[in-house]
């Protein structure tokens, strides 16, 4: 018994790694799609002045608030994961900085001043660098859930092995009780039905 649930918890622990990593994977991803989301709204904004397109706008940063910090406290416990969020947040900060510039611009000095600032914006390449922090990030995580999910398996095979000797030591343990009481002229204690069925038995006899 104490075998099975060590095996058990073992499992259920290297599962949830299995999880918390997958989960990582696709915050990255959903960041990637926010701020794309955000990139989206001001261009449209920029492009037709028509505010409604700040309302993806502004649902898309409120998103990316809560994905970055769902992102920094899943990988707390990874020192070189940190070091990568870290950067990926001073770039997002950029990148949103020259976003929200360009629109305040737009609004100041018209279309063609907003344009000029998004070339720049362009040159510098902000998400180009995002997309090789996140996709370092991604990668490093998609080798830890390769390595966690053999221990999965390793898991998996080992409650196998371990129901079948308990089943094996149980079948064993049987087996000697019975050989030994056989030696020491002892019957196996009857169940009360096979008592019940005796002395029915002798009664018809003596009839």
């Amino acid at each position: 018994m104490v075998a099975t649930s060590w095996t058990h918890n073992l499992l259920s622990n290297h599962q949830q790694l299995v999880v918390h990593a997958y989960q990582v994977i696709d915050t990255t991803k959903d960041v990637l799609i926010g701020l794309d989301d955000a990139e989206t709204g001001q261009r449209g904004y920029l492009l037709s002045g028509d505010s409604r397109y700040l309302d993806p706008y502004e649902k898309a940063l409120t998103r990316l608030t809560q994905l970055r910090t769902t992102l920094a406290v899943s990988i707390s416990d990874n020192t070189v994961q940190v070091e990568r969020v870290r950067r990926l947040n001073g770039l997002i900060d950029e990148k949103l900085a020259d976003l929200q510039r360009s629109i305040t611009t737009h609004d100041a000095k018209g279309f063609e001043a907003a344009r000029t600032m998004e070339l720049e914006m362009m040159q510098k390449a902000t998400m180009d660098s995002i997309r090789r922090v996140i996709g370092d990030v991604t990668e490093t995580e998609k080798s830890l859930l390769a390595a966690r999910q053999k221990k999965v398996d390793r898991d998996e095979m080992l409650i196998r092995v371990v129901a079948i000797l308990v089943g094996l030591a149980s079948f064993l343990t049987r087996a000697g009780i019975e050989v030994y009481l056989a030696r020491t002229g002892r019957a196996p204690v009857a169940s009360p039905a096979t008592d019940a069925a005796v002395p029915s038995q002798s009664l018809e006899k003596d009839c």
